[in-house]
């Protein structure tokens, strides 16, 4: 038996004569373990068995009805490129010649004294083995073709130039460059003085010629210039080629980083951005993993914060308090597992003595998931300080409400009631005198109240239609000879509408009891949108508020009038500055007063809100 491996070898051997074939399949079956012998007298046969690729090798007669060996040969060969050894005891060196010429793997010449079978065989497994190869080969071509084309960047080969001349590059170097490869090839393109940005040329050129030299990998970014004047980042990795041990050229794969390098730089400016947050914001920044352990910790309010770093808030030795710790981690956890953060906690630490806010966020990853805490805490211990004591504040107003509601408008209504008598029975301008003094101290009394009662409370904020404000606050103002004017829709303003409704009463009562001058008689009052529909204005005909005079008018107690109690323009700014507005002094367009109210939005024009805004107290 012949050494060799005829495990899934496919014969297929093509004679008219059945005992040939018989011999041959007998010899060839001895010599080649594993594999299989077909014999078929039909030439026509063959072709079946090669379209449907089942054959490793074809043997075939030379001399057979209707087609010869060679003309059997010519027809596979349109089709297939499998292996075929002519073995015939017809030979010739014309048949030979055709035989080589049709493509023919092998030619054996039958020689029954001979070692006809051990030849045969040779020449089967050598053919097999060949084509088996080329095969791999070629498959192997195709893949790694296959890959390069898909890749996206450019593949190339290159001698070692600094200029970077090309003698092979992928079709992805179109994408990449713009450039056809050919143009880069032939030399018309090169790669090192026409793509390679200005700023880049020859750079690096030291480094790549060491790593070559140590059969190192070399790795470099640089800037390329596209064919239409764009500028990209790109990534160059490569190694040299060796030919007798000497190293004669580079190949490499170059490929688009820009967008990578604009994240990178964004990453960098962030965590600058971070770096100068963390060492310069005055709170408390803190950084968490998936374990709640601190990352990175700020040191605004701790003296070294690289002690942090690594550890929860339980392992941590920070003054504290065990309490305060435990219950921090526990918040933490609970970040972690549901993915809720937990926002403005009030903490209070004994040790410390203070009052913390903190606000805790879950940190997670493209995905979603969560993989730390984000959390910040400022000190408010002042502020709850203030919050309190505004408080205790709040309450003493309350408490003086009561006091002048009760205990001094009862006898004051007594007094009244007392001087109404007197007037029936009496006739003295003395009495009217008094009558006007109880007005005063009323009005006063009203005015007081109403500053206890608007201070900085909490608004009930709704959406008012500001017409209708309007309109019922001009009932509650004496305005004989007077004429209000709305002269456009007024819209809406989503506000606190008691306060609101106070804040133009006083307005208008302010219009008409300092309207009157001894060369100017008000007589018209109009309430109009501003130009940019961020608030309103209340307009009087009157003599108008003297410039040097309108830093003072909100003043509690200014008043230029003797029966006025002072309080009605400060109230008017106390209702602002609890709504967030602000209330400004121009001058009127016949000369009096304009009091402008700016409003934290626009007002709102719908005709629904015009016709329905009552619906909304």
């Amino acid at each position: 038996m012949i050494d060799g491996d005829g495990d899934d070898i496919s014969i297929l051997h093509v004679d008219d004569d059945p005992m040939f074939s018989e011999l041959v399949s007998r010899n060839l079956s001895r010599r080649l373990d594993g594999a299989t012998i077909d014999t078929c007298d039909r030439p026509e046969a063959v072709l079946e068995r090669v379209d449907a690729n089942s054959v490793d090798c074809i043997v075939s007669d030379y001399q057979m009805p209707g087609m010869n060996g060679v003309e059997l040969l010519e027809s596979v060969r349109q089709t297939s490129d499998v292996p075929f050894i002519l073995f015939t005891g017809h030979g010739s060196e014309a048949v030979a010649s055709d035989a080589i010429a049709a493509g023919v793997t092998d030619y054996v010449q039958k020689d029954p004294g001979g070692n006809q079978w051990v030849l045969l065989t040779n020449r089967i497994q050598r053919a097999v083995r060949e084509h088996r190869a080329l095969a791999a080969q070629e498959e192997s071509d195709r893949r790694f073709t296959t890959l390069i084309q898909a890749m996206p960047g450019a593949a190339y080969r290159s001698p070692l130039d600094s200029d970077w001349p090309i003698d092979f590059v992928s079709d992805g170097c179109r994408e990449l460059t713009g450039y056809d490869p050919d143009e880069l090839e032939s030399g018309e393109i090169t790669w090192g003085r026409d793509i390679v940005h200005p700023d880049h040329r020859g750079a690096g050129w030291d480094d790549i010629l060491d790593a070559v030299e140590a059969g190192e990998r070399f790795d470099r970014t640089y800037r390329i210039r596209t064919r239409e004047g764009e500028t990209k980042w790109v990534r160059e990795q490569g190694l040299g080629v060796l030919e007798n041990g000497e190293a004669v050229a580079i190949e490499g794969y170059i490929f688009d980083v820009t967008d990578e390098h604009r994240r990178g730089v964004e990453l960098r400016e962030k965590e600058t951005l971070l770096d100068s947050l963390f060492e310069n914001v005055p709170v408390h920044l803190f950084v968490k993993d998936e374990e709640a352990r601190h990352v990175r910790v700020s040191s605004a309010v701790v003296d070294n914060p690289e002690e942090f770093v690594g550890k929860t808030d339980l392992e941590t030795r920070a003054p504290s308090g065990k309490e305060h710790d435990r219950n921090a981690y526990e918040d933490d956890l609970s970040v972690l597992e549901t993915g809720e953060p937990i926002l403005d906690k009030e903490e209070y630490m004994p040790k410390l003595g203070r009052w913390n806010l903190t606000s805790k966020v879950p940190w997670t990853d493209d995905d979603g998931t969560v993989v730390g805490i984000i959390g910040v805490s400022q000190d408010i211990t002042e502020r709850k300080s203030q919050r309190q004591a505004l408080s205790r504040q709040n309450e003493r107003l309350a408490e003086f409400a009561s006091i002048v509601s009760h205990d001094l408008r009862n006898p004051l209504s007594v007094a009244c009631g007392n001087l109404e008598l007197l007037r029936k029975n009496i006739d003295d301008d003395r009495l009217e005198t008094a009558s006007d003094a109880l007005d005063r101290i009323d009005d006063i009394v009203e005015d007081v109240l109403s500053m206890a009662r608007d201070g900085p409370n909490v608004l009930d904020r709704t959406r008012v239609g500001l017409e209708d404000a309007v309109e019922e606050a001009w009932q509650t103002v004496h305005s004989e000879g007077v004429t209000l004017e709305r002269p456009e829709p007024l819209g809406a303003v989503y506000c606190d509408r008691a306060r609101l409704v106070r804040l133009l009463e006083n307005l208008l009562r302010n219009a008409v009891e300092h309207g009157t001058s001894d060369d100017q008689t008000l007589s018209t009052i109009t309430v109009r949108r501003l130009e940019d529909d961020i608030g309103f204005a209340v307009i009087d005909d009157g003599p108008g508020i003297p410039e040097a005079k309108r830093d003072t008018v909100f003043e509690r107690g200014y008043t230029t009038n003797e029966a006025g109690t002072g309080y009605g323009l400060a109230i008017v700014a106390d209702i602002a500055i609890a709504h967030g507005w602000v209330v400004r002094i121009r001058n009127g367009d016949a000369g009096g007063a304009r009091i402008e109210v700016v409003t934290d939005q626009r007002l709102t024009l719908d005709t629904d809100t015009q016709s329905n805004s009552r619906s909304d107290d």
